[in-house]
């Protein structure tokens, strides 16, 4: 078989070896199919070293293929600790979040596993006090959706690491007069766990959190994580039990926090920076809702060119697998924004948060949105 690797643009930010959307499929059939046969070492280096999990090569992609999906395919056929260490980690978020959180400042260095290292940094930013302070003030809100319901999806890392985040996506659809319902229960998207090669822990969650909204009465599902919003979405491209009238409300009921801000008006307050860079996460290629938000509500003060839009790095189990490859990717991502001391960098994914935060030259603030918002 000739070499699968192919030269493409620098989509993701990083020199590295690539591999196509459309290598990548043929190399999962040819697995599935039994053509070939890949050592577990070999499908560990490859699965770490030219994929990110990013997705944007399914955005380019004329067959609409997409690579971390098919990259999937390759890991649950060769299970390995990081893939067991990340589907550990998500599936038991309730108790492993608040205790990472807790003794991050506690974990003694030169522990073996540079992969619990590499994350104790991540929550370390994320529980260090360095999110932003409140400068964007609602004036004036859209009321367009009020008197609407709905439930409020707001992912592992705002149930467990950051609610304050929640707390605020409440109080805005508070003002927006859309009343928010109960929590009917929902637990991760599952999206990572799929990509760590986890197919059946992430069924089980996906139809968890079917049965959740239907129980819930099949209401609007709101969301503000760029990569929640991704995994949920997919669900009505899979055999999860969805009729075809639920697949249809599914899809028009999954609604971004930003998009129904619409025309609210702002001002700002006293601790607003000199400039405030947008960055665009990866699983919100082609919706930028936030960013579409974001320039009505900031102005001029907000920086964002199209032809810039770097990957953080964090890509999942790259976090674990290949910390170097990470941490490469997100110092290449700071220098194209070149943020000066007293700059801010927001953005609407989790993911992205915390590592952009982990990795922020100094002087430099990163948060969620939702973080600069009173």
């Amino acid at each position: 078989m000739r070499p699968l690797s192919v030269g493409l643009p620098p989509v993701c930010g990083h020199r590295t070896r690539r591999i196509s959307p459309r290598a990548k499929f043929f190399l999962t059939q040819a697995l599935a199919s039994g053509q070939l046969d890949l050592s577990s070492t070999k499908a560990a280096d490859l699965l770490t070293s030219v994929c990110l999990s990013c997705g944007k090569c399914e955005s380019v992609c004329p067959m609409g293929l997409c690579g971390p999906d098919l990259a999937a395919r390759v890991r649950a056929a060769h299970p390995g600790f990081a893939g067991y260490l990340w589907k550990l980690w998500i599936e038991r978020a309730g108790l492993v979040w608040p205790l990472a959180m807790a003794v991050a400042k506690f974990v003694p260095k030169g522990l073996p596993i540079e992969a619990i290292t590499r994350a104790k940094a991540s929550l370390d930013a994320l529980g260090s006090g360095q999110a932003p302070a409140p400068w964007l003030f609602p004036e004036t809100f859209d009321r367009r959706h009020a008197g609407q319901k709905a439930v409020l999806f707001a992912g592992c890392v705002a149930e467990y690491a950051t609610p304050q985040w929640k707390d605020m996506a409440k109080r805005l659809l508070g003002g927006l007069g859309i009343e928010v319902l109960p929590d009917p229960g929902f637990t991760c998207c599952g999206c990572t766990l799929g990509h760590a090669g986890a197919s059946d822990a992430q069924a089980t969650m996906q139809q968890h959190n079917i049965e959740a909204w239907r129980r819930a009465g099949r209401p609007t599902m709101v969301v503000f994580c760029a990569s929640c919003r991704c995994g949920l979405r997919s669900y009505t491209r899979k055999d999860l039990g969805l009729t075809a009238s639920e697949r249809e409300t599914w899809s028009g009921g999954l609604v971004s926090l930003s998009d129904l801000l619409g025309d609210t008006t702002f001002r700002t307050g006293e601790a607003a920076p000199p400039a405030v860079r947008y960055h665009q996460p990866c699983h919100g290629a082609g919706g930028n809702q936030d960013l579409a938000m974001l320039r009505r509500a900031v102005g001029e003060r907000l920086l964002f060119r199209e032809n810039e839009t770097p990957c953080c790095g964090f890509g999942g189990l790259t976090k674990l697998t290949a910390p170097e490859l990470s941490d490469l990717v997100a110092a290449r991502a700071f220098a194209i924004y070149a943020p000066k001391p007293g700059d801010q960098v927001v953005t609407g994914c989790a993911g992205c948060v915390t590592q952009l935060r982990a990795s922020a030259p100094n002087g430099v603030i990163v948060g969620h949105w939702l973080e600069i918002m009173g």
